[in-house]
């Protein structure tokens, strides 16, 4: 063998060793500066310019990341630098500066969100790969002059291929009220010929809403529920229920409720039709009745809320209102307990609605073994607005149950609300809320302060009483209850609550500070966010980047329901910190295990993970959100809040695309399989565990 070839035999392995060497360092850095960013994200920390240092990295990803985590924290002193990241990057980078203007650009001056989508839309669109993304975005922001500008621009046959972009951006105005003549007629247009609307047009046109450029075409749009696409009509019957024109919408909308193959659309269609006046309705009202005992529960219990919210004037005046009448009397008793609890609770609310003080002898509360039907049959007491429900709700409260005591200060709230002539009622109602205030469970005292905001009850006699629970609150376990005191204390408008509130606008948590400041310029007419922190830092925080790093980018999860298994996809980069927190409450405190589905609306979502199954409870700590550029489809999974940065271990599942909540609520995975397990689960019902699978 030759020398020179031996020496480079010998070299080899301490170049490839060397080169590995140098990979694995880069490699360390990148992911360094990928910690760091996320922290940075969960901290909030916008205020010391390390974040936008990254904008200038060198490294893609890096830039990537650092763009998108402004898409979460929603700063808008670096617009500028967003907008500029709209061109001349990668593909990835260009997306999620789109994404992050629109979440960020709805908090300018409208002077501001003016001369930014003039910018965007006559300047920077065609030189961006995200074009698309950036006609949707600029609908979270923009305003009418925006919107006629977008059709003007991309609204003619040249600009097809934005067609879909255009559709959505229109609809995102839509869902905020904005909406323009040139834009309505835009999406007309793309709903004809009907059999072949997407769905999207139609959606776009239901939040549109009732205008005159509708009205003007509703029997051909009414047709659209002919259109295969069931996402499609259950929209167009959605906007029929708006528009409200008996001639041209009853006969599908009754078509739709009874016959339709998807029970999404029958739902929307049974809702729809309780916005029409119903008392000459004959045949409606017979499907109405005959929905009641549908073998689909979600039809039945849209069924019995939609009447109940139809303003019918039920009597025995025709056969149908008698049919309907009784009914709901039976269901509402369940005395042989033919139907399940669900439904009574929810025919007892609808009589209570439509009967008043007639429906309080129809419903009675027994000793259910349904906490939730008591509950709801307690509120159900005092819609009835009928007078002897007080004492009978006034009873719950020395229960000691909260859910219970809830429901029955709920229950007598809305009876004073009926009967605010008498003073009897009302003094009750006040007393049990101040009474409420010295309850432990912070639900409870929520709701007694929400009651002595509303003006029935806001009396100087609160002031002190309020105080002295507010000085006993603390962060972060309380923070839902200090905003809500320092409302009512904004509500009342006594100067003695000056002092208790100036301490609150130094509090860490910027919603609570927020919300003292509120409460003292409607106090005193002045100005007090001045006097707010200049940053806010979570108080709570979980940087277990080893935990992160063994997991996958896809997770695969279950959800182990009474009624089956739900599989799940969870995306770890689109929300790292949301999901390793519901991973640990799953794997390390088997938290989720025997939890209830508390909450359900048909065709929206189902709801659980709240170890107090009413709502209101969490894990004793709040995560910051961490919104993405996914959307809301059907089997969509997405975490709870009260607000943005509030997020704990509730989560819910969307049963149909919702895009109203995108960009709102912290999105961690989607439903891959077991669909049919989600359109099965009732309000109560229950999670076996959540589980990660290899």
């Amino acid at each position: 063998m030759k020398p020179f070839m031996l020496l480079l035999l010998l070299l080899c392995p301490l170049w490839l060793y060397a080169q590995t060497d140098a990979e694995k360092k880069t490699k360390a850095e990148l992911l360094a500066k990928l910690e760091y960013i996320m922290q940075l994200q969960d901290r909030r920390t916008i205020h010391d310019g390390k974040l936008i240092e990254f904008l200038g990295d060198k490294d893609p990803l890096v830039r990537e990341r650092a763009v998108r985590a402004y898409g979460s924290i929603q700063d808008t002193s670096v617009m500028s630098l967003l907008v500029e990241r709209l061109a001349n990057e990668t593909p990835a980078i260009e997306l999620s500066a789109a994404f992050a203007i629109g979440q960020t650009a709805g908090l300018l001056s409208k002077p501001s969100r003016e001369i930014l989508e003039h910018d965007l839309i006559w300047v920077r669109a065609d030189k961006s790969a995200a074009t698309d993304r950036l006609i949707e975005e600029i609908g979270k922001f923009g305003t009418e002059t925006g919107l006629r500008d977008l059709v003007t621009r991309f609204g003619d046959a040249s600009a097809a291929p934005r067609s879909g972009a255009l559709i959505m951006s229109i609809a995102r105005f839509g869902i905020r009220g904005v909406t323009a003549h040139e834009a309505t007629e835009y999406i007309i247009k793309q709903i004809k010929p009907q059999d072949r609307a997407r769905w999207e047009a139609v959606y776009a046109l239901m939040r549109i809403g009732d205008k005159a450029e509708v009205r003007a075409e509703i029997d051909d749009i009414a047709q659209l529920y002919r259109n295969e696409n069931p996402l499609a009509r259950m929209n167009v019957a959605t906007l029929l229920g708006k528009v409200k024109i008996e001639k041209s919408s009853i006969e599908p909308l009754l078509k739709l409720a009874e016959f339709d193959s998807d029970w999404r659309v029958r739902v929307n269609a049974l809702k729809a039709l309780a916005n029409f006046k119903l008392d000459d309705q004959e045949e409606v009202l017979k499907m109405f009745r005959r929905s009641f005992g549908a073998g689909n529960r979600y039809i039945a219990l849209t069924a019995l809320t939609s009447i109940g919210n139809s303003g019918i004037q039920l009597n025995d005046s025709t056969p149908a209102r008698r049919e309907v009448l009784a009914a709901l009397k039976h269901l509402s008793l369940n005395e042989n307990e033919g139907a399940i609890w669900q439904i009574q609770a929810e025919a007892a609310t609808a009589l209570a609605k439509l009967l008043g003080p007639a429906a309080f002898r129809h419903i009675r509360i027994a000793d259910y073994p349904q906490r939730l039907l008591k509950a709801q049959l307690l509120v159900a007491l005092g819609t009835t607005g009928a007078p002897e429900a007080a004492p009978v709700l006034s009873g719950y409260l020395q229960d000691h149950d909260p859910t219970l005591m809830r429901s029955a200060l709920e229950g007598l709230q809305d009876l004073s609300t009926k009967n605010p002539g008498n003073t009897s009622v009302v003094s009750t109602t006040y007393n049990a809320a101040l009474h409420a205030l010295d309850e432990s469970d912070v639900a409870v005292v929520i709701t007694a302060a929400s009651i002595l905001g509303d003006s029935l009850f806001a009396r100087p006699g609160s002031v002190e009483p309020l105080l002295a629970k507010l000085s006993t609150l603390r962060l972060p376990d309380d923070i839902e209850a200090m905003q809500e005191f320092a409302a009512t204390l904004g509500k009342i408008k006594d100067v003695r609550a000056v002092g208790g509130l100036q301490q609150l606008v130094r509090s860490s948590d910027y919603s609570v500070a927020l919300a003292a400041a509120a409460a003292l310029k409607a106090i005193t007419g002045n100005e007090y966010k001045t006097q707010m922190l200049n940053s806010y830092e979570p108080s709570y925080t979980d940087f277990d980047f080893k935990y992160l790093e063994a997991l996958p980018p896809i997770i695969h999860v279950k959800i182990e329901t009474i009624h089956g298994d739900i599989m799940c996809d969870f995306y770890k980069d689109d929300a790292p910190f949301t999901i390793m927190s519901m991973l640990k409450l799953a794997s390390q405190r088997g938290f989720y295990r025997g939890l209830p589905f508390h909450r359900v609306v048909p065709n929206f979502v189902i709801q659980g993970g709240d170890p107090r199954g009413d709502g209101s409870g969490g894990p004793g700590y709040s995560l910051r959100s961490e919104f993405s550029e996914r959307r809301y489809e059907a089997g969509t999974i997405g975490i709870a809040s009260a607000g943005k940065d509030t997020e704990g271990s509730q989560f819910f599942i969307t049963q149909s695309p919702q895009p109203h909540l995108d960009g709102r609520y912290t999105i961690i995975g989607k439903v891959t399989s077991g669909m049919n397990v989600v359109d099965k689960i009732l309000v109560d019902d229950h999670i076996y565990d959540i589980k990660v699978i290899d």
